[in-house]
């Protein structure tokens, strides 16, 4: 999941065709991609359940509203622009709610720096490549995912690979090599 990671960032382009000429497709996107990760980080700051799909929708709207006004200036940029429509509408919440605590010290939502936003950023990239090897699983067969898997994912080396799923080394390294290829394209344009 490591090396997946790494490669994570919002897309730009993705992100500009939001604020330019937006596809249903795009909004789609959108949905699919933040809406459990923001259906995560109300759970956890302790929003009523019942109360849970509403935010999340009012925070995405506010982001649809709002991308032509995103600027990106770092790596980053989107994951705390997004932290920081979601602490407005927590606040929100929680003043409309005087006698229900909230999980999260809010603040440090909206600071890069705090403990919380920095593990809320890794989970967002953790979901993010999550949500990638997914899509590009269904794209190869069981035994090549399976040999990619044990390599890149579980650090385990090739030989051992290649004996473990009865494979030759080349077509243990081929597979590797094939997934990864198509790893990158799907992950172009996400990192900036």
């Amino acid at each position: 999941m490591t090396v997946c990671v790494s490669l994570m960032e919002t897309s730009l382009t993705w992100l500009g065709r939001l604020v330019q000429t937006p596809s249903g497709a795009d909004w789609q996107r959108l949905m699919d991609v933040y809406a459990p990760l923001l259906n995560s980080w109300t759970i956890r700051s302790g929003v009523a359940e019942s109360d849970r799909d509403d935010l999340v929708q009012e925070v995405l709207l506010v982001v649809v509203r709002r991308v032509p006004e995103f600027e990106h200036e770092h790596p980053g940029a989107f994951r705390g622009w997004l932290r920081s429509i979601l602490a407005h509408h927590l606040k929100a919440y929680y003043r409309k709610r005087a006698n229900r605590p909230c999980e999260f010290p809010l603040e440090d939502l909206t600071d890069p720096r705090s403990a919380l936003a920095q593990l809320l950023d890794r989970e967002h990239d953790e979901h993010i490549a999550r949500q990638v090897l997914q899509r590009v699983e269904r794209d190869f067969t069981a035994p090549t995912w399976i040999a990619f898997r044990e390599q890149v994912l579980d650090g385990r080396r090739p030989d051992e690979v290649a004996q473990k799923l009865n494979l030759s080394l080349n077509a243990v390294i081929k597979a590797k090599c094939r997934v990864l290829q198509r790893l990158r394209q799907e992950f172009e344009g996400w990192c900036d």
